[in-house]
């Protein structure tokens, strides 16, 4: 049942959605700095300790992101269905446990298999659906720059890559496995518990606004929070969404965009140490460049795109990142190679927060996580194949050129695809799907 509406004296200073915000972005770091970017440098300890091949530990580990294409569209139904909180208290030990369990494994087979079911599930179970969700159903009007905060964690997690190289070298892959596992237990458990689902729940409005001058009233919310959306709000269901070309030009371009990046960090380590001849130190240090410079990217591209069409920013982001990595392709030194990851990174950050709140502006809050989920398969295959084929590639002629190469000309197809991501509109005959929150 729905809580009562606060007075203009009830109602806290600082607005609920803000503390959503600030935890999303602490489980970011967690979720993306130890899951995502910093599992890029356990690549070559693995492979040295398992015996295993470089492109066998690359490829390995892009399969088990595509576990999410099995569960995302689940995952994504449950979200909307239970809240973001719950399926946060399942996934965070899950995640924690996993990092654990690896960190004993005596074989690469058992190892995969602790990774696969534990922190891989555990992490899309517990931090990237949830959070999105409940940023997307907390903020309308200021959705953008929300999610440019929130992102910030993102950058975080970057920065912390080379903490996290320091922990192998000082301790060993596996201890610092187990250094990560309970730092996600001791951490993602209270970001849990500070999680809610819908504004309208709790006798609130997206973007702080007041209840009591809202038409309709939000008292509304006791048959269910989608009671309180505001009419003009898009509100498409996930079979409503998949019959527009809108979604398809979307998903591919989001999915490409995030196959070239994860692509990138999978085989940055190898790029600076086996072709460049540096050293594991300076390839961490590509990641703490990525955490710097991607901040005032995702904060300021994310904050007027609530003004600006957030395509065109896209487009024009995706433009100079694909110049980036065509300039890379023919770097020969590492401080060549740092000075372009400098823009790369910069508009990287807008292009990771920017999908966030568009996903949400294109087909509306009530069914987001469902939709997120929709496109998890499409993106996971898709995030499978270039960073293998990255390695595939350089294992066997030696140079990252040609998939560096590649990977512009395919930020230049994101960018083509997102510009024709207009805004969906309903047949004349299609009514508005009704669908009761919990």
């Amino acid at each position: 049942m729905a809580k009562a509406i606060p007075t203009r004296r009830d109602r806290p200073r600082i607005f609920y959605g803000w503390w959503i915000v600030l935890g999303g972005l602490v489980g970011m770091v967690l979720s993306v700095g130890f899951n995502h970017h910093g599992l890029n440098a356990f690549t070559l300890p693995l492979a040295d300790s398992f015996g295993v091949s470089l492109a066998t530990v690359v490829g390995a580990l892009s399969l088990a992101r595509f576990e999410t294409a099995f569960i995302g569209p689940i995952e994504g139904f449950l979200v909307d269905r239970f809240g973001p909180r719950r399926m946060m208290f399942i996934g965070v030990p899950l995640m924690g446990a996993g990092f654990l369990a690896a960190s004993v494994a005596p074989n690469f087979p058992l190892f995969l298999a602790c990774f696969f079911l534990g922190t891989v599930l555990g992490s899309s179970l517990g931090f990237g659906n949830p959070i999105s969700t409940a940023v997307a159903n907390w903020w309308r009007r200021k959705r953008g720059r929300a999610f440019g905060v929130l992102w910030i964690g993102t950058s975080v997690a970057s920065i912390i890559v080379p903490v996290v190289n320091w922990l192998i070298e000082t301790l060993g892959w596996r201890s610092a496995f187990r250094v990560i596992g309970l730092l996600v237990l001791a951490f993602g458990l209270p970001i849990a518990a500070l999680m809610r689902h819908r504004p309208e729940q709790y006798g609130m409005l997206p973007d702080g606004d007041d209840p009591a001058t809202a038409s309709p009233p939000v008292a509304a919310a006791a048959e269910g929070a989608s009671q309180g959306m505001a009419a003009e709000e898009p509100n498409f269901t996930v079979w409503e969404s998949l019959r527009t070309t809108t979604f398809w030009f979307f998903a591919i371009s989001v999915s490409v965009r995030s196959a070239v990046t994860s692509a990138m960090g999978a085989n940055a380590f190898p790029l600076v140490v086996e072709e460049l001849h540096g050293t594991a130190a300076q390839a961490g240090f590509l990641f703490l460049v990525q955490g710097v410079c991607s901040a005032p990217g995702r904060v300021f591209l994310s904050w007027i795109g609530d003004s600006v069409s957030k395509q065109k920013i896209m487009a024009a982001s995706l433009a100079v990142m694909a110049l980036s990595l065509a300039l890379m392709a023919f770097a020969t030194t590492v401080t060549q190679l740092t000075l372009l990851w400098v823009p790369y990174s910069i508009v990287w950050g807008g292009l990771s927060s920017l999908p966030q709140s568009l996903r949400a502006d294109l087909f509306g809050r009530r069914n987001y996580a469902t939709i997120q989920g929709a496109m998890s398969p499409l993106s996971s295959i898709i995030n499978l194949i270039l960073p293998f084929f990255g390695a595939i590639v350089f294992v066997r002629y030696g140079t990252y050129q040609v998939p560096l190469l590649v990977f512009a000309g395919l930020c230049f197809l994101s960018l083509w695809l997102i510009l024709l991501a207009r805004p969906p509109k309903r047949k004349a005959n299609q009514p508005a799907s009704v669908q009761v929150a919990s």
